[in-house]
């Protein structure tokens, strides 16, 4: 039997975490925390398949959050979806989000299930491709080292 991904979702807000982990659990194992330092220590303790993370949250925002996992972690190429209230008229580019964030995407506030599951579903998908494409070119080096 295959293992389940796993989701951290790490939200201030109790109603939006709750509705991430009833969105998810159908498909995924599901762990949640209440600020960013909750997250970062649940990230290191469990290592998540993917992170969605809110933005603006106490201790650590998401933001800082992204960067830690992405520049301090074991796992840095785990994806990370940010979570934001920004609203559509005041919408910052998907450039953003990956440039100057250093998050895999985003989705704003408010969402719905299918967002949240498409957003999900891509990125673990494009994780799992990267994850493969590495261990071929591996391989490759080695054979060529032969």
């Amino acid at each position: 039997m295959t293992r389940r991904p796993l989701i951290l979702v790490a939200d201030d807000v109790r109603e939006i975490r709750d509705l991430l982990r009833y969105t998810l659990q159908r498909h995924y194992d599901v762990i949640v925390a209440r600020n960013g330092e909750e997250a970062w220590e649940l990230f290191n303790a469990y290592e998540p398949d993917l992170v969605i993370s809110d933005v603006v949250m106490p201790r650590i925002n998401g933001l800082d959050l992204v960067k830690k996992i992405k520049l301090q972690s074991y796992k840095p190429t785990t994806p990370v979806l940010l979570v934001t209230a920004i609203t559509k008229d005041r919408e910052l580019p998907d450039a953003f989000w990956k440039d100057f964030a250093g998050s895999d995407g985003y989705i704003t506030k408010p969402f719905t299930a299918h967002e949240v599951l498409a957003a999900v579903q891509r990125l673990l998908h494009e994780a799992k491709d990267e994850l493969a494409a590495g261990m071929r070119a591996h391989e490759e080096v080695r054979t060529d080292e032969l």
